[in-house]
């Protein structure tokens, strides 16, 4: 116990049972799902199994929160900079997807066909160049977040309070559209209303930040990657056994194209034409699937594809809520191999979207196409008392058409176990699993956001009268939790294109300015500040007049915002650089060290070296002590 209490967290090798621990979460995930299904059988009504299948899931995740509290600073913040490399990727893969990627994504796959894939691919590369350009530097410096990483390479207090000011719009978005779908999950399957979804959802969340900081949140969000991972794998595998045969829906379902085709040629989809710089994705509403699948830029023209593709692949690279995670492994290697695990889990659920998509929509079209009203499925009857989709026979002819049914876009995830006719229990898997991965990456968020606060703007400033440090991140948490409940309970957002506008802010802010930071040797605090100031103002006209702005007579989009925004911010930090006094002796060395893979980060080291000093100090005072008192007593003589 006093080796444990005595030495730093980093230099403590990871628990040696992980594997075995998270093995018996996934035992307890399998059979939890036998058991309901069995439940089912034997008559077990849906409302039970959903509550069942969705809140023993959310006990286990707070229990294994609970078991990594932590009160030291080094584990709150950096999760003892000793987390493996594969379960930092599960976060990372749970943070960049979210539950934006399984139901937003999902479903605009579904209305887009393969115009949907500029979403995955962007989040793919974003992660890949993330790997590359910012992240084994950033671990190299050891700073516990974005803004205190601008700050220490600058050696400004003024650029690390800007930083954290410019991090807030993005985090919070995706913060608020984070809680705001597990929100809807636990509102479509639970007996509880939206607004009581979203304060128990916000409650969560904070519970599990609160417990441990970063160490809770690495705990909780790998066990909840797994149950989303899980859930999702063995629900898709289900149907392309009874679709294909085979167990291989990512390799299988291209040989399902010339029957979709046909089930939509029948039920009277035909190919679309694309309005330049429209960037028409589909709402949240219900909405009816015109555009052929295998139709290439359908409704996304080729410009869009690629103004969506980039603005995503730049927002995830320099995301704050992933770069806050740089300093949880041990060293330069280990975070490096962590991204090419996260890289790895984004690429095949990239891949597994598109399969996913094929599949509900082939049963769907299948089965309603040129079918009497009067004999259509049960499915149909069931999702639409649930209120995902609507049906209309408009015309009259006595069937449904590809424009008679509507379907709303976050949940044609769900509809996916439905039509293809699996026990209830798997739509309920697949729900706890998208919930699993919006309770993950909210969580994330909410974390990134309150640390910046409390350390990087609230300490900064307060100076000595300021609260204890975890106190200062504990309050941050419960009011950045409370302040996004509040909000999705009052405001309506649309959560794919909020979650576009925060990654467009992500792109604007921060991309420039991190390339410039890292990669260029000229790059002054001055320049570093005036290029996040461009691309934040930019994304900030958009947010507040994008709507009036027109482009070739279309709105201005997130996108096209994000990368003129990016583009213009890095033209400007150049130029200040310029203009300005190059960067003195101590931030040219910073820059250096940081660039140097080998050793301690610059942080740790400095702490050690504070930590010697401090000890050096107090033990030369305790000899002088004793010389002291002889001579004392002397004079008193």
């Amino acid at each position: 116990m006093g080796w444990a209490m005595t030495v730093p967290s980093r230099l403590r090798s990871p628990n040696p049972h992980l594997g075995a621990y998270y093995g018996i979460v996934t035992s307890a995930l399998a059979s939890l799902v036998i058991i309901l299904a069995m439940f089912e059988q034997l008559g077990w009504g849906r409302a039970a199994l959903a509550q069942s299948m969705i809140l023993v899931p959310l006990g286990l995740y707070l229990f294994i929160a609970f078991g990594a509290r932590t009160y030291l600073p080094e584990d709150f913040f950096v999760s003892g900079r000793r987390v493996p490399s594969v379960y930092n990727g599960f976060v990372l893969a749970a943070i960049t997807i979210g539950g934006v990627g399984f139901l937003g994504y999902t479903g605009t796959a579904f209305f887009l066909g393969f115009d949907a894939l500029a979403i995955g691919l962007g989040w793919a590369v974003g992660m890949l160049a993330a790997g590359i350009l910012f992240v084994p530097y950033l671990r190299k410096t050891g700073a516990y977040t974005l803004p205190s990483f601008l700050g220490h390479r600058f050696r400004s207090r003024l650029l690390r309070a800007a930083a954290s000011a410019m991090q807030l719009p993005p985090t919070a978005l995706l913060l608020a559209v984070e809680i705001k779908i597990a929100a809807l999950i636990a509102a479509l399957f639970l007996p509880v209303s939206f607004a009581v979804a979203v304060i128990a959802v916000a409650a969560f969340i904070a519970a599990v930040a609160i417990l441990g900081g970063m160490r809770s949140v690495t705990w909780a969000g790998s066990a909840e990657f797994l149950v989303g991972a899980i859930g999702l794998v063995v629900v898709v595998t289900v149907v392309s056994i009874l679709l294909t045969s085979l167990p291989a829906p990512q390799l299988v379902y291209g040989g399902m194209f010339a029957d979709l085709h046909k089930a939509e040629v029948t039920a009277g989809a035909v190919p679309l034409q694309p309005d330049a710089f429209a960037m028409a994705l589909p709402g949240p509403g219900l909405q009816p699937a015109l555009k052929p699948f295998l139709q290439p830029f359908g409704i996304l023209g080729p410009t869009d594809f690629l103004l969506l593709f980039l603005s995503l692949a730049l927002g995830t690279a320099a995301l704050p809520s992933l770069l806050a995670r740089s300093g949880v492994t041990a060293h330069v290697e280990a975070q490096r191999h962590s991204t090419g695990w996260a890289l790895l889990f984004v690429a095949a659920f990239a891949m597994t979207v598109p399969a996913m998509a094929t599949f509900v929509k082939l049963i769907i079209f299948r089965e309603i196409a040129l079918t009497p009203v009067s004999s259509l499925p049960a499915w149909l009857t069931g999702l639409s008392d649930m209120g995902l989709l609507q049906i209309a026979d408009a015309n009259g002819d006595g069937a449904i058409g590809a424009a008679e049914l509507w379907i709303k876009r976050d949940f044609v995830l769900f509809a996916l176990p439905q039509v293809a006719g699996l026990p209830y229990v798997l739509t309920m898997l697949m729900a706890t699993s998208a919930l699993a991965i919006a309770l993950a990456a909210s969580a994330s968020h909410l974390f990134t956001l309150s640390a910046s606060l409390a350390e990087d703007l609230y300490r900064t400033f307060a100076g000595r009268h300021a609260l204890p440090r975890l106190v200062a991140v504990w309050a941050a948490i419960a009011a950045a939790a409370i302040a996004a409940a509040v909000f999705l309970v009052i405001a309506e957002i649309d959560p794919l294109q909020a979650a576009l506008t925060a990654f467009g802010f992500a792109a604007a802010t921060f991309f420039p300015s991190l390339l410039l930071a890292i990669w260029w040797r000229r790059a002054s605090k001055w320049g570093v500040l005036a290029a996040m100031a461009t691309g934040f103002l930019v994304m900030t006209a958009y947010a507040i007049f994008g709507g009036m702005i027109e482009i070739f007579g279309a709105p201005l989009s997130a996108p096209l915002a994000s990368l003129a925004g990016a583009l213009l911010a890095f033209i400007t930090g150049i130029a200040v650089s310029y203009f300005t006094h190059a960067p003195s002796r101590a931030e040219a060395e910073y820059r250096e060290a940081m660039r140097n893979p080998e050793g301690e980060s610059i942080y740790d080291r400095a702490q050690m070296r504070a930590a010697a000093a401090a000890s050096a100090a107090a033990a030369a005072t305790s000899e002088q002590q004793p010389a002291a008192e002889p001579s004392s007593t002397e004079s008193s003589t």
